[in-house]
């Protein structure tokens, strides 16, 4: 996608990237800036104007993000791969589980049987 078509496409859709934005933690959304700000370095030696338009807008809407996650306190969206993780701990602690109360119900009791030592028929070698 060209950068005009994706500069009009940040503008048209502005409050929606704002609201998805908001939704991750603050943590991240300072990095995204960060990261912003870098590539805005970039884009100035470079003298590329286009992109230097479109990292401000990105940089205009993690701010607003930020400052509309704060006004409005909204929680935090789990992050895809922390649910994947949750989902595959979970999973294996009940198989985990499954498989030992599998073992205990197979599993022959064992019996402890008392032996006498009878010791007068046994052969001495001496």
């Amino acid at each position: 996608m060209a950068k005009a078509d994706r500069i009009q496409e940040c503008i048209d859709h502005h409050d929606e990237y704002v609201v998805v934005l908001a939704a991750m933690p603050d943590r991240r959304l300072r990095e995204k800036l960060d990261t912003i700000h870098l590539q805005m370095e970039l884009a100035e030696q470079k003298h590329d104007t286009e992109a230097l338009e479109l990292l401000e807008i990105w940089r205009a809407q993690t701010i607003e993000a930020r400052t509309y996650k704060a006004e409005n306190n909204v929680p935090d969206q789990p992050n895809e791969i922390e649910e994947a993780i949750a989902g595959i701990e979970t999973y294996t602690a009940e198989a985990e589980i499954q498989e030992k109360e599998e073992e205990e119900s197979i599993a022959p009791t064992r019996r402890k049987h008392h032996v006498t030592e009878d010791n007068s028929e046994q052969l001495t070698f001496f």
